[in-house]
């Protein structure tokens, strides 16, 4: 018999809601969002790694594997050194680079020169990794974390630094292009002209759109947008400078050390057409779509150094060399990575 209600009706037919503690529906909801961020992870990285394996393989298929020892055993050792500090170099003005940004969105105090370099040099470590450029962004603001800034003007420090970066590397192809003589080299000038005119533009028109936009600033994504802009055009008025200079040095090192690989291999080519080269690999392989930029870095070399006439198997083994040494040059930065890691303090705010 089925007991009855308390005040002495039968009890409903209708099916009892069970309703489920709100703890624990917070607890489920976070456990599915952190799976289906882990899924587009994972899809993402088997992207890149699968992107990467597909381009190589037809870039080998297209060279004379043949002549890949002839060019090691010929090769120069001393210049592969040269390349070597070069690519150092190339990441100490990265990270002066992004320490002149930084400190340009901090204003307030001066920041710690070899605690900053360490930062990028770990974040260095995780661009070479699978994972790619993004990951190596993220560490950096994770690492950065103990300077006392917060974490929204480290993101927006980092996104700065790539537009910087993206800007130097046209700057250099602008001015370097017009040594290959090739009207695909010619085309590829107009296009960097245009896009430093779209930027010029857009940089220009950065305080009407804050007038704009102003009345929805009490929106969250337009107060972003707002914030973002202004600080922007700070920087471009003062350390942007500073820092498209360093973006400039940055990529020239690169380029150099490039350079000095070719001619460990007796590849016949100047440095400026180098410059202007690497300054295009460099613009693709920034795009977060390859493992750490491989199979994109040499489909582009093996083709913008065809335009030079340079021999596909030379250009495949100058992209290889350069990756490699960029790869065992930043493993280091994993440990620099694992030893501020386990020191959280923060750090004072003046002093080296």
């Amino acid at each position: 018999m089925a007991p009855c209600q308390a005040d002495g009706a039968m009890p409903s037919s209708k099916p009892i809601q069970v309703i489920q503690p709100t703890g624990e529906q917070s607890l489920s909801d976070d456990t599915a969002s952190a799976r289906s961020s882990g899924l587009r992870n994972w899809l993402t990285f088997g992207f890149s790694l699968a992107l990467s394996a597909i381009v190589l393989y037809f870039v080998f298929q297209r060279v004379d594997a043949r002549l890949l020892p002839q060019l090691l055993e010929s090769q120069s050792h001393s210049l592969l050194i040269a390349a070597a500090l070069f690519i150092l170099l190339q990441i100490i003005f990265g990270g002066e680079r992004w320490r002149a940004i930084l400190s340009a969105l901090i204003r307030d105090r001066r920041l710690p020169v070899l605690r900053i370099q360490a930062v990028y040099y770990a974040s260095i470590f995780f661009n070479c990794l699978p994972v790619g450029t993004l990951g190596g962004d993220v560490a950096r603001v994770l690492l950065a974390r103990r300077f006392a800034v917060p974490v929204k003007q480290l993101v927006l420090s980092v996104l700065i630094d790539r537009i910087v970066m993206v800007a130097a590397l046209v700057v250099l192809a602008a001015l370097t292009l017009p040594a290959i003589v090739h009207p695909l080299a010619r085309d590829a000038w107009f296009g960097s002209i245009a896009i430093l005119t779209v930027g010029v533009a857009a940089f220009l028109l950065l305080q009407p759109v804050e007038r704009i936009l102003g009345r929805w600033r009490h929106w969250n994504l337009v107060g972003l947008v707002l914030h973002a802009a202004a600080e922007l055009r700070y920087i471009g008025r003062g350390r942007g400078i500073l820092g498209l200079l360093h973006g400039m040095l940055s990529g020239a090192s690169a380029a150099l050390a490039g350079y000095c690989i070719a001619r460990s291999l007796n590849i016949a080519i100047g440095p400026v057409a180098v410059v202007a080269v690497m300054s295009l690999m460099s613009f693709a392989v920034a795009l977060p779509i390859s493992a750490a930029g491989w199979g994109v870095r040499e489909a582009s070399l093996v083709t913008l150094l065809g335009l030079v006439g340079v021999d596909r198997s030379a250009a495949l083994l100058l992209s290889v060399e350069f990756g490699l040494l960029t790869t065992l040059l930043s493993l280091p930065g994993g440990l620099v990575w694992i030893a501020m890691r386990e020191r959280p303090k923060v750090i004072r705010q003046t002093g080296f």
